[in-house]
C-alpha cells in the first residue's frame, strides 16, 4: 500500500489533499499536500500548529486545512491509531 494515503477528499479541484503517513513520529499529525509540490506541510491534529512552515501555501488554503483538521480531530486521531498499528487508514469527513 501507499506509505502516505489520503485521509481527505481533494480540496479546491485537487489543489490540496490531506495525507497520513504510516509508522510516523509523534505528535499525531497529518501532511497537507499542495498541488504538485514535492514537499508536504505537517500540521498537528490536536493543536493545529504547523510543524513545517506553510509559507508556500496560500492563506485561504492554510485556513481551510486548519478548519478541516479541527472539524475532524477525533476521526483523524482514530486514523492515527490505525496507521500506527499498520492498519489501513480511511478517508474521513
Amino acid at each position: 500500500w501507499n506509505n502516505m494515503p489520503p485521509v481527505s477528499h481533494p480540496f479546491k479541484k485537487g489543489a490540496l489533499v490531506v495525507l497520513m503517513n504510516y509508522n510516523d513520529h509523534d505528535p499525531p499529525h497529518v501532511h497537507v499536500k499542495y498541488q504538485n509540490d514535492v514537499r508536504s506541510y505537517r500540521i498537528e491534529i490536536r493543536t493545529r500548529k504547523w510543524m513545517t512552515s506553510p509559507a508556500k501555501l496560500p492563506a485561504n488554503l492554510k485556513k481551510m486545512a486548519e478548519a478541516w483538521v479541527e472539524a475532524h480531530e477525533q476521526e483523524l486521531l482514530e486514523q492515527w491509531q490505525r496507521a500506527q498499528a499498520r492498519q489501513p487508514v480511511q478517508i474521513v469527513g
